[in-house]
Order: C-alpha cells, then sequence, then structure tokens
C-alpha cells in the first residue's frame, strides 16, 4: 500500500468490507505493507466516490471520516474516524528480502491482538517481494478465532473462475486453511478526468478461516453494496456454514 492510493474507491470498498466484518465485537489489524514513495502510477486518483450519495447510503460513517482525511497518506488514514474500537496498524515500510522474516515477527506481535487481521499490498499474494503477500505469512498468521483477509487482482490472463478456484486450492495447499471465501468486486470508473467512457476496476478480498457469523455479515455487505450504481459484487467460496461461530 502507498500514500497516493489513500481514500481512492478501493480504500472505500475495502474499509467497508472490513468495517462489515468486524462490527462491534471485533477487532480489526491492518498490514499495510508500506511502500513509501509514488510509484508514478496513476492509481489512487478516483475519488468521484466523494459525491455519490448512493455509497454514503451504505456506511454514512466510513463516508464521512474517509471523505475529510486531511491529506493521502497511510498515517492520516490510521487516524480517521473510520475504524472499529481498538484497531491496530502495523505500518513498517517493506524490508529488504534478508529482513523479511524479522520483520514479518514484528507484524505478528503488532496485530497480536487483533481477531480479523487485512493485509494489504501493492500486488496481492504472491512471491516474496515489496509488492506481495506470501503464502507462508498467511500460515503464520492463522490462529483458532481469527480471520485472516487479504486483497489480490485478477489478471486478464485467466477467467476469473478458474483464477479463483487456483487461489483458493493453493490457499488450502500452503497454509492449510479450509474454510475460504472471497468477495469478488468490480467498479466502473472514469477513464480520465471528465471522461464519459468507463472502465473496470477488479478487486478481490479473500477471507481465510471464515465463521458463519462473518460470512452472514459479508453476505449483509454484498447486499448493501449492490445498491451502488455501477458496482458488482459477489461472494464465492462459502462451502461450510457449519463452521466455528
Amino acid at each position: 500500500m502507498r500514500d497516493q492510493y489513500a481514500g481512492d474507491v478501493s480504500d472505500l470498498l475495502k474499509f467497508g468490507f472490513l468495517r462489515a466484518l468486524a462490527g462491534t465485537d471485533r477487532t480489526l489489524g491492518v498490514a499495510w505493507y508500506y511502500a513509501p514513495g509514488d510509484d508514478g502510477r496513476p492509481d489512487g486518483r478516483h475519488v468521484e466516490w466523494r459525491d455519490e450519495a448512493a455509497w454514503r447510503h451504505v456506511d454514512a460513517s466510513l463516508h464521512a471520516g474517509l471523505s475529510t482525511i486531511p491529506s493521502r497518506s497511510i498515517a492520516a488514514l490510521e487516524q480517521a474516524a473510520i475504524w472499529p474500537n481498538g484497531a491496530l496498524f502495523h505500518r513498517e515500510p517493506m524490508p529488504s528480502r534478508a529482513e523479511r522474516g524479522t520483520w514479518g515477527a514484528r507484524k505478528r506481535k503488532a496485530l497480536e491482538g487483533a481477531d480479523i487481521v487485512f493485509l494489504d499490498p501493492d500486488n496481492g499474494v504472491g512471491a516474496e517481494s515489496s509488492k506481495h503477500a506470501t503464502f507462508s505469512e498467511i500460515r503464520l498468521l492463522r490462529r483458532p478465532g481469527r480471520a485472516v483477509v487479504f486483497i489480490t487482482f485478477p489478471s486478464k490472463g485467466k477467467k476469473h473462475d478458474e483464477q479463483l478456484n487456483q487461489l483458493h486450492e493453493r490457499l488450502r495447499t500452503e497454509t492449510d486453511a479450509r474454510e475460504i471465501a472471497t468477495l469478488r468486486t468490480n467498479v466502473s470508473v472514469p477513464r480520465g478526468d471528465g471522461s464519459p467512457y468507463l472502465v473496470q476496476r477488479q478487486r478481490w478480498f479473500t477471507v481465510v478461516d471464515y465463521s458463519t457469523e462473518l460470512i452472514a455479515r459479508a453476505e449483509a455487505f454484498v447486499a448493501a453494496t449492490s445498491t451502488v450504481p455501477r458496482v458488482r459484487v459477489r461472494l464465492d467460496g462459502v462451502t461450510d456454514r457449519r463452521c466455528w461461530p
């Protein structure tokens, strides 16, 4: 996660989802996978949601808090009035590969009290790089009673259903998780400032070790967000509703 992305429509979706999952009875921990500096990409410019009433109706407190952050930065996000009580953060910048193990141990300690841990790398889960979380890091963060959530981005090279099945299967193989579900989101945004043409922005949010209650909360979020124009959301992968409560 980079400062330049703070407060764009992807943040609105992911923070709304996390708030829905956490409710008032779960402690949220956020691992930013923070990458200081601007990478020169135009990502993060889509803040049209601030003027769209439908987003406000989904989560008025989130809309108000995110609309008024004083700067586009992770530090400002952490101070915004958008988090469940007691939220924890790990904002230590991404380390070199040689230091990643000790960095990961500090991250785990910083988020020790969290019932839900969210991982926010630039490019989702993959190789041990500054842009990815790793499957081994997900495995190390797992524990009874905790859900691990992470963002990922579908590619254009394969059918999305195939990509999703491969992701879930690899998570089962490399993390030993069984309850895995993914919220698939697609938001249509202007191609450029003032452009009448729209492009698709797709973001997936995978929940490892979901519970029956978390799935109910995720489904409520899907129902609410589906009312927003130019937004599509669906929850995939729920196979066992008899999991831990």
